[in-house]
């Protein structure tokens, strides 16, 4: 695989499992919300599993589906560059959600894990990627309309998307 390609897949995934970062604080909420998470606890892999376990995180251009057995699937399309990946996630005591998957492209695939940091307190939960950015809340409490755990939903939406990426291959 290029090096190309595989920086793009690797700029790709990272903005899958961030951009619920439409969501990321900017400027000074940055620095305050990073200060409330700091203050916050990791959460558990017990914690982190219920909430993620079956469920589908649906992004504006993608989205990547949590089953049972840890096993993750997922889809990236931006106009006519597409991905798709199967793989597994696990979760740890220290907060980190990690996904470990092949990607696939129209002329290869590679590798790319990616892991998030989730803490908690009161309610609120706190994201961020393990690598980089900055934290944000994922969920208020108590939720609002925007809170990016919105995209979280029951189900397997990604699938079908998959099975229609994996023909075009």
């Amino acid at each position: 695989m290029s090096l190309i390609r595989l920086s793009v897949v690797s700029v790709a995934l990272s903005a899958l499992f961030v951009m619920g970062a439409d969501a990321a604080p900017q400027s000074a909420s940055a620095a305050a919300t990073a200060k409330l998470a700091a203050a916050a606890t990791p959460m558990t892999a017990a914690a982190l599993d219920a909430l993620y376990t079956g469920k589908t995180w649906s992004w504006k251009d993608g989205a990547g589906y949590f089953g049972d057995g840890h096993r993750f699937s997922g889809w990236i399309q931006r106009g006519a560059l597409w991905y798709y990946g199967r793989g597994k996630w696990q979760t740890t005591n220290t907060g980190k959600l990690c996904m470990q998957a092949v990607w696939y492209y129209r002329t290869g695939y590679g590798n790319n894990p990616s892991c998030i940091l989730h803490r908690e307190k009161d309610g609120v939960i706190y994201q961020k990627p393990a690598l980089g950015g900055e934290w944000y809340v994922f969920k208020h409490n108590p939720a609002r309309p925007d809170d990016e755990i919105r995209k979280l939903v029951p189900g397997d939406h990604v699938a079908k998307n998959m099975a229609r990426l994996e023909a075009m291959r």
